[in-house]
């Protein structure tokens, strides 16, 4: 994969503590989070899901723009880094929805490709 090793950790990092803020109000039997990692093509792609409430509607449409939050008192700045940082990475954050309820982010970088992944 390409990118930033300590750029990653800090999407990754906000992700994982979105997912986790996401499931206060959730009975403790059903708070879950789903980090997944996989090769897809020549992307690296990384799947952050929550099994909360999900995101509300009135917040999706404006999801990575700064100074936009559903939360208490949250300042809406950690999507948006997130997003500034894998786009300066090559890549693309996309965040909504998931189906069955909660919130599914995915990180999609470029993978890095050597001679040893290359066949002839």
């Amino acid at each position: 994969m390409l990118g930033d090793a300590i750029q990653i950790e800090q999407v990754l990092h906000n992700l994982l503590r979105n997912a986790l803020e996401a499931l206060g109000g959730v009975e403790p039997e059903r708070r879950r989070v789903r980090v997944r990692a996989w090769r897809e093509g020549r992307e690296v792609r990384l799947e952050v899901r929550d099994f909360g409430p999900g995101i509300a509607p009135e917040v999706l449409p404006q999801l990575f723009n700064p100074f936009v939050s559903s939360k208490a008192g949250g300042m809406g700045l950690g999507l948006s880094l997130s997003q500034t940082l894998v786009q300066g990475m090559g890549g693309v954050l996309e965040g909504g929805n998931a189906p069955g309820g909660g919130a599914c982010f995915t990180l999609r970088l470029p993978a890095r490709v050597t001679e040893e992944h290359v066949r002839p």
